[in-house]
């Protein structure tokens, strides 16, 4: 009979595949978390840059905005 150990890894293996390896200290732990939020900070910063360059690419210079219209006066008749 097979060792449970060795049945449990190797279920593991078929749902995750064998590249999957835990971290064997504190230090990979650190290291392949440091990576992920490294990259993920640098993919917001750059989604942000994104958005702002298409907002300000997509302003209107200031020549093409149309001029404020003239002022109207109304004049209020009192009622009779």
């Amino acid at each position: 009979m097979d060792d449970p150990d060795e049945l449990l890894k190797r279920r593991l293996d078929e749902v995750v595949g064998t590249r999957y390896h835990e971290a064997r200290s504190l230090s990979e732990l650190i290291r392949i978390g440091a990576v992920k939020w490294i990259l993920g900070v640098a993919f917001a910063i750059a989604a942000a840059v994104l958005i702002v360059v298409v907002i300000e690419s997509h302003r209107m210079p200031p020549a093409a905005q149309q001029p404020s219209p003239k002022p109207v006066t109304v004049t209020i008749v009192p009622a009779r």
